[in-house]
């Protein structure tokens, strides 16, 4: 039965990432200007701005952008969401946990994967070449920053298995710590200043340290308060809202 529920936890966790990536880029460009994009941005030379959710902008360095940060905010109301289900007991934790565990996994190899267009493994570029890259820095942070949430499937897998352990909430913690200050020194080639754009990752930034501090408190036996298991789910849609209505 364990491992007919595996199963099935994966098989419904793929859909529902797949239907999440459909609906978002859905009535927003098609997969001929997604692929126009992908193979443009390495020459575009033009910034325009249009409307927030205007993925048909001429420039396809905003279009490819806001995709993956509208994406990857799906990605986490999702994450969101099915922990609020665990914490209120609607599903067999076992089986609710393989799903989070799965979801962040499969969220960190999204970004790890399409995080950058030019660069390896799916640029112009190979492995070797996209350290030289001039958009290298943005490269590299990209793939660091998307193993937090591997990390963090693998700890949402494994807290299941074991006696629950202040240590491995320091861990998470940690994570989710260190993805805050990702965010905060995150800076775009060209965005060096302080606009819009970085605004928004600093108060990324802020909601992955209230999560970082939310996950302390839920396993802490100091704080007895029934609510304090609710605090990391809805502060991880929070920042899954904060990314899906991302602007530049």
């Amino acid at each position: 039965m364990s491992r007919v529920r595996l199963a099935l936890a994966f098989v419904l966790i793929v859909g529902l990432f797949s239907g999440l990536l459909l609906f978002q880029s859905e009535g927003s460009a098609s997969d001929s200007d997604m692929h126009h994009a992908v193979d443009q941005v390495h020459h575009s030379q033009t910034v325009q701005r249009e409307t927030p959710f205007d993925y048909h902008s001429q420039d396809p360095d905003t279009a490819y952008s806001l995709f993956m940060h509208h994406s990857s905010g799906l990605a986490l109301l999702a994450v969101g969401l099915l922990m609020l289900l665990d914490r209120l007991w609607l599903c067999p934790r076992d089986f609710t946990g393989v799903l989070i565990g799965c979801t962040w996994l499969l969220f960190g190899t999204f970004v790890f994967i399409m995080g950058d267009p030019e660069g390896w493994p799916i640029g112009f570029a190979g492995f070797i070449e996209s350290f030289s890259m001039p958009t290298a820095g943005e490269w590299i942070q990209h793939k660091l920053l998307s193993l937090i949430p591997m990390l963090l499937g693998i700890y949402s897998i494994a807290i299941r298995r074991v006696p629950p352990s202040g240590k491995l909430a320091g861990w998470a913690a940690g994570l989710a710590l260190l993805g805050g200050i990702g965010l905060i020194v995150h800076q775009h080639a060209n965005h060096p200043d302080l606009d819009i754009m970085n605004l928004q990752h600093w108060l990324f930034a802020l909601t992955s340290f209230f999560i970082a501090a939310s996950l302390l408190v839920e396993r802490s036996e100091r704080v007895t308060r029934k609510s304090k298991s609710f605090f990391v789910p809805l502060e991880i849609m929070v920042l899954g809202l904060q990314l899906a209505l991302y602007v530049e």
